[in-house]
């Protein structure tokens, strides 16, 4: 089927423009303020912190085709309508994770997300009743069907004119550095706490001839798959931001530093697998999972996040 080239489609941005810092602040504010710990990089709520700024919503009317990715759409808007519109990208295929933001409230990928599956007419938007509530699927069921006709026309008008509207904002649950440009750098340090690497006994293997036993850790194909799908993370903050603990600023540690510490514990060539559990069995790691599993829902990777969460749950209280 051959696309039209005569529909356009709306995008709504989030923008945002931060406030230059005070002098005061940029030379490490005043003396008598609380100081952090030396044996840390201060509260990760306070990095969490959204930073004072500008603050405005913009809409961008530009042709468009039902197949084109969101980015795509941005890439054309900074290219030819706005250069100061700003967004993070850079493989463009849903490998690198970089572009994440918020897409009609639901974290994603940009590169990832179609104008076909995101945009949503004006006229589905919910309605609401005279005492100011939404209404819900059941009061619309025994509604009468909208003619065939009616729906055909629809359609019609979606082919030749607007395609709809789609809403962008940055990642929940970061502090927004421009735009759509989200810090996600205390997700990272909540990695990097938890030594995400393989860490072996150190001793090296050899043979009865003396040599390097290369087989070292050879592994059979069930020990592999309890870590492989794991390994395809890319951090890019899409579970942590669809997670309401996590992006509701309580503190935990979030999904994602937990996928990776889960992925080193059921690595049979690992030997700190109960320092890894131990490290995690905290008020703001595991215990702060309430198995809401919506971090599962937009993994870009594949990753069935919500029970490889109760998975490491039921293993570090178990053992």
């Amino acid at each position: 089927m051959v696309e039209a080239n005569n529909t356009t489609v709306t995008l709504q941005v989030h923008r945002f423009t931060p406030h230059p810092e005070r002098a005061e602040r940029a030379r490490g504010g005043s003396p008598f303020a609380k100081k952090s710990s030396p044996f840390g990089g201060g509260s990760d709520s306070a990095a969490r912190r959204r930073p004072r700024g500008k603050q405005w919503v913009q809409e961008y009317t530009i042709p468009a085709r039902p197949s084109d990715t969101v980015l795509d759409c941005l890439l054309t808007i900074k290219r030819t309508i706005d250069p100061t519109l700003a967004f993070r990208y850079s493989c463009g295929h849903g490998m690198c994770g970089s572009d994440a933001a918020a897409i009609n409230g639901t974290p994603t990928l940009l590169c990832t997300a179609t104008v076909r599956d995101w945009a949503k007419q004006p006229s589905t938007a919910p309605e609401v009743d005279d005492e100011g509530f939404r209404r819900t699927g059941d009061e619309t069921a025994n509604e009468p069907d909208v003619p065939v006709e009616n729906v055909e026309n629809v359609e019609n008008n979606i082919t030749e004119g607007s395609l709809g509207v789609i809403e962008l904002a940055s990642l929940p649950g970061f502090p927004p550095q421009r735009d759509l440009i989200a810090d996600i750098d205390p997700m990272l340090n909540q990695i990097r706490k938890l030594t995400p690497y393989l860490q072996a006994d150190g001793v090296l293997a050899t043979t009865a001839e003396g040599k390097v036993d290369v087989f070292e850790y050879l592994q059979n194909p069930e020990q592999l798959a309890k870590y492989e799908t794991l390994s395809n993370c890319i951090a890019c903050g899409v579970c942590e931001g669809a997670c309401p603990v996590y992006a509701g600023g309580d503190a935990f540690v979030g999904p994602a530093a937990l996928i990776w510490a889960s992925r080193f514990i059921n690595d049979s060539r690992d030997t700190k697998a109960m320092d890894r559990m131990d490290a995690i069995d905290t008020a703001d790691g595991v215990a702060g999972c309430q198995s809401v599993r919506a971090c599962s829902l937009q993994c870009p990777r594949g990753i069935d996040v919500g029970e490889e969460m109760w998975q490491i749950v039921a293993k570090v209280r178990e053992r």
